[in-house]
């Protein structure tokens, strides 16, 4: 039996440093990875760029953000880099990261920026919602809104038009119930959603958040009627269904 330790087949391996520095991992692609990582850090210091310097934090925040607004939780990102959910979450208040931390961070904005996250359970999609919500709720910018992620002053943002329909939006709200702030066009789209589904206007009116009277104006401008049926579970338990 061999005296040298190796993690699960399942860990990152070389993925991430983690096995081979904290749990001690000596497999072949950890060794191999650690050497490289040995020789560019140490090429990095020669050339006056020290991977555990202080740089400032706004193209790190601005990578972290744009993935929220994609949906990519905390604890989505920092799976594919090998840190917790807290220190994604801390590193998105930061003023000031390693470059270690940037590079990290830039590597993976790389990866993620071009997907979506995994929506195959309820689980996931909630996270999804919830994220999405939550950036949307603080003016996070997509990636597709940077020219220069590091150095633009601000996002290239269309002017919105009110006329049109944030579908993504609509379907927080009426799918996976997320607080959503929507447009009037978009929530009498959610009106019309919901009322298909046979809720009535106060059922409708707690999962938009506004008011009854609201929901019934929505409807009369839509030209529907009253709900038939009223189904009272909420629709983020039909999914779990």
């Amino acid at each position: 039996m061999s005296d040298t330790y190796e993690c699960p087949p399942e860990h990152a391996h070389a993925d991430t440093g983690t096995c081979h520095s904290a749990h001690g991992c000596r497999c072949t692609p950890c060794r191999q990875a650690h050497v490289e990582y040995s020789y560019w850090w140490r090429h990095m210091n020669a050339a006056g760029r020290p991977l555990n310097s202080n740089v400032d934090a706004r193209g790190t925040r601005r990578r972290l953000e744009a993935l929220a607004a994609l949906g990519w939780a905390a604890g989505a990102i920092g799976a594919h880099i090998g840190n917790e959910q807290t220190v994604v979450s801390r590193w998105m208040r930061a003023e000031r990261v390693t470059r270690a931390t940037a590079d990290k961070v830039a590597a993976v904005y790389e990866i993620l920026s071009n997907t979506h996250p995994p929506t195959d359970t309820h689980g996931q999609r909630l996270s999804r919602a919830r994220t999405i919500a939550r950036a949307r709720r603080l003016g996070y910018a997509l990636p597709i809104e940077w020219n220069d992620i590091d150095t633009d002053e601000a996002p290239a943002r269309p002017a919105k038009n009110l006329a049109a329909i944030d579908t993504i939006a609509v379907e927080l709200a009426v799918t996976a119930g997320a607080r959503v702030r929507l447009t009037t066009t978009e929530r009498q789209e959610a009106v019309r959603q919901l009322h298909a589904r046979g809720h009535s206007d106060r059922r409708i009116a707690e999962m938009l958040d506004v008011a009854d009277r609201t929901i019934f104006r929505d409807r009369e401008a839509l030209g529907l009627p009253p709900a038939v049926t009223v189904d009272h579970r909420p629709i983020i338990r039909e999914l779990a269904a």
